[in-house]
């Protein structure tokens, strides 16, 4: 049986690997998007988790507030997270590098995580991601749309 990842396990291991390499203003970049994701998904706890996980996470902030939602989140939930993180991005928009870095970082994690939950049903989220994605493709320097995620997923 696979190992179950939480959400923080997951980001740290994602942002770790992003950052590798990285200096100066791209490292900024990443810094901001991480900070966004991980505010999203401490914000969506009640969208995502269950009751009972709601109260684990109600005992986890006696030990420590910040992260709480994402220690007891699984990873797959992260997927639903990505969809609010877009509808903060649409609202919210960074201008320029951070806008694309941000969108970047929303598709990378996306394929991240449909190989690290291979043994979930991921594709109608990531579906949803995709759609989400391709709506935002004329700030995008890079190919993120659908098209793209399907390939990177092996699924076209």
């Amino acid at each position: 049986m696979p190992r179950s990842l939480s959400a923080a396990e997951c980001l740290d291991e994602f942002f770790s690997d992003r950052r590798r390499g990285a200096t100066g203003h791209r490292l900024a970049l990443i810094a901001r998007a991480e900070q966004v994701l991980r505010t999203t998904v401490e914000r969506t706890a009640e969208l995502v988790l269950t009751d009972d996980e709601q109260v684990l996470v109600h005992a986890e902030r006696q030990f420590e507030v910040a992260g709480a939602v994402a220690r007891v989140m699984p990873a797959s939930g992260l997927l639903l997270v990505l969809e609010a993180y877009l509808a903060h991005l649409e609202w919210h928009p960074a201008r320029g590098a951070a806008r694309r870095m941000e969108l970047d970082t929303c598709a990378a994690l996306t394929r991240f995580l449909s190989h690290e939950l291979a043994h979930l049903d991921v594709l109608p989220a990531t579906h949803r991601i995709e759609l989400a994605l391709a709506g935002f493709g004329p700030v995008m320097q890079r190919p993120t749309g659908p098209r793209f995620l399907l390939k990177a997923f092996g699924l076209r």
